[in-house]
């Protein structure tokens, strides 16, 4: 293929290895990239709290789609450049909504850098949210400060089942993705219309680059339309099956630094 002149890479169980590191062979890639002037950029579901992972990558753009595309971040200082909150009455529609037809599910709020959470959902926090938690009622939590995610979690039922449910009686009033494995009962809702794709256009326009331009890694539905979007999709060979449809390159497992290694191929 001819080279891209933008890269934008999804991280975890894409980029990142599998215990969450960084393997040599991709922060080669990155470096070779970006020597030859293609910008990488990461586009992740992790909120901002949750990029300490990419701390030390030097090469990449400074910039990192976050949140599902609903914020975009400097990565090293933190700061908001751009961002999508849901709005308070939307939100709250939406949840009465989906415990109609997930009943038992229980709901978050992801803020910039903080997280609040109803009683029952379970969460594990990394040392970055520490002090930043709180729990309370929902309309406790939608009323503070803006949010760019509402998380919806239950505890017998997977991804798959709550999606088929959720997204009927979602419509069109927020964005209904998920990022875990099918039997992980946890959805991810954003404003509508905020995807990774969402985001990635805009950032690539701001460079003056267009989609056919774009070469985009994924392994999960929050991946499907920035995969879709881009002019060169790569689905990694341990996608989820919900990608299969994707009319993108296969490649190998982010165990096997696939990312990093098809990105050094392009130049070797």
């Amino acid at each position: 293929m001819s080279l891209p002149r933008l890269i934008a890479t999804d991280l975890d169980g894409t980029f990142l290895s599998p215990d969450t590191s960084i393997s040599e062979t991709n922060r080669a890639a990155v470096a070779r990239a970006h020597a030859e002037g293609i910008p990488v950029v990461f586009a992740t579901g992790r909120p901002p709290t949750w990029l300490g992972v990419i701390d030390d990558v030097q090469d990449a753009d400074d910039r990192v789609i976050a949140a599902n595309g609903a914020v975009l971040i400097h990565a090293k200082t933190r700061e908001i450049i751009e961002d999508y909150p849901l709005e308070a009455d939307v939100a709250h529609s939406v949840a009465s909504d989906l415990r109609e037809v997930l009943p038992g599910v229980k709901f978050a709020v992801q803020q910039h850098f903080a997280f609040g959470y109803e009683e029952g959902f379970a969460t594990e926090a990394p040392a970055s949210l520490r002090g930043r938690m709180f729990a309370g009622q929902l309309d406790h939590l939608i009323a503070g400060e803006p949010f760019i995610k509402l998380l919806a979690r239950h505890a017998d039922m997977g991804a798959i089942e709550m999606a088929r449910r959720a997204r009927p009686a979602v419509g069109d009033r927020l964005t209904v993705t998920f990022s875990m494995s099918d039997d992980y009962g946890l959805l991810e809702l954003s404003a509508p219309g905020v995807t990774k794709a969402h985001a990635l256009e805009r950032f690539a326009a701001s460079l003056g680059i267009g989609a056919a331009d774009v070469a985009a890694f994924g392994d999960m539905p929050n991946d499907r339309a920035m995969l879709q979007w881009a002019g060169h999709a790569h689905v990694m060979g341990n996608a989820h099956p919900d990608l299969d449809d994707v009319d993108a390159r296969r490649i190998g497992t982010n165990g096997e630094d696939a990312v990093g290694r098809t990105i050094l191929s392009w130049f070797d």
